[in-house]
């Protein structure tokens, strides 16, 4: 007969940045039914991050849930970082046990050689999904999310090997009448291409039901994101009475709504959970939270075309890799520590109105950049050369998106499924989550783990059944 811990399951949603306030809000609206009844049937928590800005970052938290180490000992500041801790997360330590895992696109993580499959967060430039036959999934997602280049995109054959990997991988008839619908919807009104954010997580779902069935992992996490974008940039076009500068004159009426969209979008993942693994125990969890951005008028902005900008730079572009990041940042890579710290000097001389263009960290033969520019006016300016030359700002960078409007709360949900709701007042670490996970699945925790699992609290302070 096979032990308790070997006929558990747990999965870990990861729904970045959600915020308790307004899932409680939207719930009492009636909005989020299907968030309504995983909150009615779970112990609810609010997370701390317990990390000040600029450490109050998905790519600073999510490691330190997956490894059980505050930012202090893990170190993974940016994202890719997260490759670089040195101890054990969570999926290995069960894996190591005999547990089968799968961990589908976890943020900033160091995953390899697990006892089950790992699709990498779509930010990492360096990293590789195993098994390899899950590479053309995240290639495919990663060029997409990665903003690889302001006029650049798929052709049709990357388009026809992805529609027929997501075919042969899962991809069920409601997910494509979804995205004709969506497709019909953009050509009718352009203006509506902003919700496709949403899309890529049905597609997502599909291949988790479908690992979930050929690999059966007994541990398995979730990760998405579009919610978060939908706050960073649209909670000005939702309560614009608080903002200090109003919502841009040409933005689209839809907008308004961007963020309810967003939950809801994301209660019709939580249905399906719901209902696809009933007998599966679901920890809600979300790492940090937003809040408004009253008093911002920060914009992000991308080069069009990163060998452009670096050719006017003066920098050798044979012998350099460009990897983009999110948003404004990017890694440079080169053959040599020398041609990195040349192609910095380069680039440091690169002006607009006195002020350096770009922000950079050199590691040995890279640089980890960005612009520095965040001004609403900045397409009126010039970037100047430190021989004179220059070029305006507008021929060479584009916005991203639009100007920010969420930042980041270090509260986060956290809602274990156990068929029983209580909601406790007591905030709770994040790094208590690994230890917890592990001790349900009766996996001794590693001594480097500085947290403790929740269960272990021997009392519960109950508040009123609020979010």
């Amino acid at each position: 007969m096979k032990s308790p811990a070997a006929r558990k399951r747990l999965f870990m949603l990861e729904f970045n940045e959600l915020c308790p306030a307004l899932l409680g809000e939207f719930m009492d609206r009636g909005a989020l039914p299907n968030f309504r009844r995983l909150y009615d049937s779970s112990a609810v928590y609010v997370t701390d991050a317990e990390e000040p800005p600029p450490r109050l970052e998905p790519w600073v938290q999510w490691p330190t849930i997956h490894s059980g180490l505050p930012f202090q000992e893990h170190g993974a500041f940016h994202l890719g970082d997260g490759r670089g801790i040195k101890t054990k997360c969570l999926a290995t330590v069960l894996s190591d046990a005999g547990i089968r895992v799968g961990v589908f696109c976890s943020m900033n993580t160091n995953y390899a050689g697990l006892n089950g499959y790992f699709i990498p967060d779509p930010w990492d430039a360096d990293a590789h999904a195993e098994p390899k036959w899950l590479s053309p999934f995240f290639a495919t997602v990663s060029q997409q999310v990665q903003e690889s280049s302001g006029a650049g995109g798929f052709s049709k054959g990357q388009l026809a090997r992805f529609g027929a990997f997501l075919v042969r991988h899962g991809l069920r008839w409601r997910t494509v009448k979804n995205a004709i619908r969506q497709l019909a919807a953009e050509r009718r009104d352009p203006g509506l291409k902003w919700r496709r954010a949403s899309l890529l997580e049905e597609l997502q779902y599909d291949l988790f039901l479908h690992l979930d069935r050929r690999i059966k992992p007994q541990f398995a996490t979730f990760f998405c994101n579009s919610t978060a974008h939908y706050q960073h940039y649209y909670w000005r076009n939702m309560h614009p009475e608080i903002f200090t500068i109003p919502p841009d004159a040409a933005d689209h009426p839809s907008l308004q709504t961007a963020i309810l969209y967003g939950y809801q979008r994301m209660d019709r993942l939580i249905g399906q959970f719901l209902a696809d693994f009933a007998d599966v125990t679901l920890v809600l969890c979300t790492a940090l939270s937003q809040q408004p951005w009253t008093d911002t008028t920060k914009c992000t902005y991308r080069p069009y075309e990163f060998h452009g900008l670096l050719k006017f730079a003066r920098v050798d572009v044979t012998n350099v890799d460009v990897k983009p990041v999110m948003a404004e940042e990017f890694h440079l890579v080169f053959a040599s520590q020398g041609a990195a710290a040349k192609a910095r000097a380069q680039l440091a001389s690169l002006t607009v109105d006195g002020k350096p263009l770009l922000r950079f960290e050199e590691h040995e033969a890279s640089l980890f950049g960005a612009c520095a520019i965040n001004d609403p006016l900045a397409m009126r300016g010039v970037i100047a050369r430190d021989d004179g030359q220059t070029m305006a700002f507008r021929n060479m960078f584009h916005m991203v998106h639009s100007m920010r409007s969420g930042r980041h709360h270090p509260d986060g949900v956290l809602w274990i499924r156990d068929g029983r709701h209580e909601v406790h007042d007591a905030k709770v670490r994040l790094v208590d989550l690994a230890p917890t996970i592990l001790r349900r699945f009766g996996v001794p925790q590693p001594e480097y783990m500085a947290g403790e699992s929740i269960d272990r609290r021997s009392t519960a302070s109950l508040a009123p059944a609020t979010v």
